[in-house]
């Protein structure tokens, strides 16, 4: 079996250690291992979500774009789903571009596909809904991250929750992230060591 699949796989059996071979077999013929090269889009803000795509290695982030502003409002790591769940959910269009930060890796299923598990799988439903729920929870802690007053405790917020992220992605994007230039990002991490 593949790497990619085998890290989806044994991410399916945390969560549910009793899905069968058969169900696997089932549900992994339907879909497709794929692979973003850094800076390439994952779901362009011009589409509505039209998949959902396991992470297995590598980052990706969210995009939001205005007229005069772009912005990265969050960031998807290795484990975890990657999706537009507002537009997956509801069919509309959210302008978050996705986009894989560094090289990824993972395993992409239609939206129909995943709707029907989550929706009416007992089993893969369970892991499923288990990981939308951590999206849901991680993009909390993202906006709680924005209300601090600072961005020094912004960056001590992502240094306790975050860590990987920190560790994988470069600074000019924890930058545009924390709303800061990335002279600015260095400066502060400089006098901080």
């Amino acid at each position: 079996m593949n790497e990619t699949l085998q890290s989806f796989k044994k991410d399916i059996l945390k969560v549910y250690p009793e899905l069968t071979t058969q169900a696997w077999e089932a549900f992994q013929s339907k879909v497709e291992i794929v692979s973003y090269r850094k800076g390439e889009t994952i779901f362009p803000e011009t589409e509505v979500c039209n998949h959902v795509l396991f992470i297995a290695k590598g980052i990706a982030a969210s995009e939001n774009q205005t007229a005069d502003h772009f912005g990265i409002t969050r960031f998807f790591k290795p484990n975890g789903l990657c999706s537009n769940v507002i537009s997956l959910f509801y069919g509309e269009l959210n302008n978050d571009r996705l986009f894989a930060i560094s090289q990824v890796e993972g395993v992409r299923m239609t939206k129909e596909l995943f709707l029907d598990h989550y929706l009416h799988s007992p089993d893969l439903g369970q892991y499923f809904r288990r990981k939308i729920l951590s999206v849901i929870l991680e993009d909390k802690h993202y906006i709680s991250l924005k209300t601090l007053p600072r961005v020094e405790q912004q960056l001590t917020y992502l240094q306790e929750h975050f860590p990987a992220i920190l560790l994988d992605t470069p600074w000019k994007y924890i930058a545009n992230f924390l709303g800061v230039t990335p002279a600015w990002l260095s400066r502060v991490l400089k006098k901080g060591s």
